[in-house]
């Protein structure tokens, strides 16, 4: 797993190849391919792509981790294109956050740049 840094993002990314499962309101889950994880959004691939009115939507990611543990994401759909959907979080509860917050820390591989992503989130 390698790490991204766009200009623009104030968080980093890291590349999270696994599935996760989308759920809308009133639907059934999804499942979608991971691309990549970061602390404020995520980066995921559907089968098919995801009527128009899906934008700006609100849902939940799911993300396995092992079959006790999952990370469980309240997300906001923000970007479409095609198959790809940028996806970002708006809310999770502590034990998600903490699964989280330690793959990111681990595949940055530098404490630094994880305290700096913590930094900005508290002040988003």
């Amino acid at each position: 797993m390698s790490t991204e840094n766009n200009g623009r993002r104030h968080f980093h990314r890291v590349r999270f190849d696994g599935r996760a499962f989308l759920t809308f309101e009133g639907g059934d889950e999804l499942p979608v391919e991971l691309l990549d994880l970061s602390l404020q959004g995520a980066l995921v691939r559907t089968l098919e792509p995801l009527a128009e009115d899906r934008r700006s939507t609100y849902g939940y990611l799911r993300v396995p981790l092992n079959p006790d543990f999952h990370i469980l994401l309240m997300i906001q759909v923000v970007r479409m294109d095609g198959h790809d959907l940028g996806l970002r979080v708006t809310q999770m509860d502590l034990e998600s956050a903490q699964h989280l917050r330690r793959i990111v820390e681990l595949n940055l591989g530098d404490p630094e740049l994880l305290n700096r992503d913590l930094a900005a989130l508290v002040n988003a």
